[in-house]
């Protein structure tokens, strides 16, 4: 399966000339993780909501983003996308034209889903028992 499958085609974007306190309202508003900064169509990073934590809001989104991230073309396979992710310890990449226009985006969430067949999710019967230790001579430590 390819990535323009499972990617988000409407994506929302920031310049990077706007405030990183605009950027962190617009998203929590619309509840994402990841805004990619776009000038004139091209990709130029991506902020991330870990990236805002560590700025002032006054500072820009392209003082605070993450420059030159990690991207994919559309034609590449969902797995080769989840192996990026796991390797750089990331949550979302943009999926980019070979000029380098945003094209759409990939994270975490778009990847989970795929795992969920919703008209057959259903809860499974979970039984536990919690066992203590009592020392390290308890069969637990073996």
């Amino acid at each position: 399966m390819n990535t323009s499958t499972v990617m988000t085609r409407d994506v929302v974007v920031v310049s990077p000339t706007v405030t990183a306190g605009i950027a962190a309202r617009m998203m929590e508003r619309r509840r994402i993780r990841h805004l990619p900064v776009v000038e004139g169509g091209r990709l130029v990073g991506i902020l991330s909501d870990r990236d805002l934590l560590k700025r002032t809001p006054g500072v820009s989104c392209g003082a605070a983003m993450t420059a030159a991230p990690v991207t994919c073309f559309s034609n590449a396979s969902v797995s080769q996308v989840a192996k990026l992710m796991l390797d750089h310890k990331i949550d979302s990449v943009p999926v980019v034209s070979h000029s380098g226009n945003l094209i759409g985006l990939v994270t975490s969430t778009d990847l989970l889903a795929l795992l969920v067949d919703q008209d057959e999710a259903q809860v499974l019967p979970f039984d536990f028992h919690l066992r203590t230790a009592v020392n390290d001579s308890d069969p637990l430590f073996d």
